[in-house]
């Protein structure tokens, strides 16, 4: 803790037993356990550190006395105030600001004062209104110094009433109205307003006038009117020391003094005490209920985004896996053609008339690869090559695709967090780029020529595997054609071997032709069927792979948001604990000490 900031090294409430009661100690136990509990979450849900260091504070001081903290302009006449509800001179007073530190007014049998620090001053005075009653002045709000102003917010949050000084010829300042912003907005102190210098006012209708701007003022940018009381701390001054009661009624000290005195006593006093940390629990809740809405925001427009890529990656994939199928459709309707094709050729070879080209095994190959293969080799070394071409533009597609969503992402991400001012909500921006820098890399590293290159490859050593051949060195269409002119070749080297062209050939042939057509016919059959699977599977792989880098690419964003969910909902459940709690303790303290009410 700095050192000016305030401590809790006070006489604590229950020293004095008149003042607090056995379950307003427990009470008082309950709602610090509750302080701890939100500073813990809102630590975990990255609040500032200077909330969290006055949370802090204002649960280790529940155990203090009755705290009024007394604020306003150097002008309006604080000191004035308390030297004259006390009838001497405790504060200087001038017409420069004077009060150039926080002062702690605290009873005590003897006049006595010692400096805390550079800004706190400590002084003990033996007034019966400070029995019970810890009273602190802090310099005006629109002091220069601006370590007047961080210190007063100090004791604020820990104020169980806030004395609120204006004057009547300059009420509500702005830098008023912004105090006043931070005491009931940031941490819902209960507040009196004090009107000095009402002497000034030239008739009962104008006091009346300037105490209704006040309210309306009040009602305006706190959302109540606070109970006002109209004095003249000149006049109450001079009536303390000649002892004319008529005129410290009439200066208005009278109706203050009893507020102090008479009404913040016993039940109302302790309604206020236990109310005020309440009141400050469910401030920072809002406040809290505000950031986590908008971390919940952003979180849903991230996974919003994460879904639509997903749903792009969805889509091509589907595109991946259809895309080569129409190029293989092609490929397996050429070998279709080439075994019709082959399976006429056969026909017409295998016959008595042809037995002189039967016999000449390399004019038989020269007549098949000419009247079967034809250009078959080619075309499907083209079919082969445009499936591979198409796989990898889409491929890259999804690369390219990938980077832009999160590179649009990214570029959100740090515009929001420059618009912020501060840290974000949670560290996305540094998942973002990296994701985005790992895309770029890959796409940029991204070699077509090769890619081409490896797939096919790996398509030929597949095929050759299925087709128990060595002749993945070759194009796929000349594998192909290899294949299927090496079946027709050792069908009809069999039916050579089996002695068909003998003189019973005439008998024997037509039967051999028949078998030799459907032995072709079942092994181009084989080798279709098994050459479409096969690449089938290879690019089928190939695009799993692909899709398989990019999800991987993407795994930190899909666990940035699954964990920020995680985080998210559980900030949300302790949230709710502590407002059903917080909402416990309030009608706990209604029921026993009644409202707390002084407006």
């Amino acid at each position: 803790m700095p050192a000016d900031a305030p401590d809790s090294r006070v006489a604590p409430l229950h020293a004095n037993r008149s003042l607090v009661d056995k379950e307003a100690e427990a009470l008082l136990e309950h709602e610090r356990a509750l302080l701890e509990s939100l500073h813990n979450l809102m630590l975990q849900a990255g609040t500032d550190e200077e909330t969290l260091r006055r949370l802090h504070d204002l649960a280790a001081s529940l155990g203090e006395w009755f705290l009024v903290v007394v604020v306003g302009e150097f002008n309006a006449g604080k000191s004035s105030v308390l030297n004259a509800l006390f009838g001497t001179v405790l504060m200087e007073e001038g017409p420069v600001p004077t009060t150039d530190k926080i002062t702690i007014l605290r009873h005590g049998e003897a006049e006595q004062h010692h400096r805390r620090s550079d800004f706190i001053t400590e002084r003990h005075h033996p007034a019966d209104l400070l029995r019970g009653l810890t009273l602190v002045d802090t310099p005006g709000t629109n002091s220069i110094v601006q370590e007047h102003q961080a210190i007063t917010e100090d004791f604020i949050p820990r104020a169980d009433l806030v004395l609120f000084v204006t004057s009547f010829d300059r009420p509500l300042s702005e830098s008023e109205r912004q105090f006043l912003h931070f005491i009931r907005d940031a941490w819902g102190r209960q507040l009196a307003v004090i009107l000095n210098k009402a002497d000034l006012a030239r008739s009962n209708s104008d006091l009346d006038q300037v105490i209704e701007h006040i309210r309306s003022g009040f009602q305006t940018l706190m959302g109540f009117e606070p109970r006002v009381f109209p004095v003249s701390a000149q006049q109450a001054f001079a009536a303390k020391g000649s002892g004319d009661e008529a005129a410290w009624r009439e200066s208005g000290f009278a109706e203050l003094e009893a507020f102090l005195t008479e009404t913040l006593t016993g039940n109302e006093r302790l309604a206020l005490k236990l109310t005020a940390p309440l009141d400050a629990a469910d401030r920072l809740l809002r406040r809290l209920d505000e950031r986590l809405t908008e971390r919940r925001t952003v979180l849903d427009t991230d996974a919003t985004g994460l879904d639509a890529l997903r749903e792009q990656i969805a889509e091509k994939e589907t595109e991946l896996r259809d895309g080569p199928k129409r190029y293989l459709t092609e490929v397996d309707n050429l070998l279709l053609e080439m075994e019709r094709r082959g399976v006429q050729f056969l026909n017409d070879t295998i016959r008595v008339s042809k037995l002189g080209l039967l016999r000449d095994r390399d004019k038989f190959k020269e007549e098949f690869n000419r009247q079967v293969v034809r250009n078959a080799e080619w075309r499907i070394e083209e079919q082969m090559g445009s499936a591979v071409d198409d796989l990898l533009r889409q491929v890259l597609s999804l690369w390219n695709q990938a980077y832009t969503h999160v590179a649009e992402q990214a570029r959100r991400v740090t515009a929001e967090k420059a618009s912020a001012g501060q840290p974000f909500l949670y560290n996305r921006e540094e998942v973002f780029q990296d994701v985005m820098r790992e895309a770029r890399r890959t796409i940029d590293a991204y070699d077509l020529n090769e890619e081409a290159r490896r797939l096919l490859e790996n398509a030929r050593s597949v095929a050759a595997l299925f087709a128990g051949t060595q002749a993945a060195a070759v194009g796929l269409g000349a594998l192909a054609t290899v294949i299927v002119a090496a079946t027709a070749f050792d069908i009809t080297g069999g039916i050579l071997a089996a002695g068909a062209l003998s003189l019973a050939g005439f008998v024997l042939l037509p039967r051999q032709r028949r078998r030799a057509v459907k032995e072709f016919t079942t092994r181009v059959e084989s080798l279709r069927t098994d050459l479409k699977a096969a690449l089938t599977e290879q690019f089928a792989e190939e695009a799993d792979e692909a899709l398989a880098e990019v999800r991987t690419l993407l795994q930190p964003l899909v666990n940035l948001v699954e964990t920020e969910r995680a985080t998210l909902s559980e900030l949300e459940t302790r949230r709710d604990a502590i407002h059903a709690n917080s909402d416990a303790l309030r009608s706990d303290v209604r029921e026993r000490y009644g409202e707390a009410r002084i407006g």
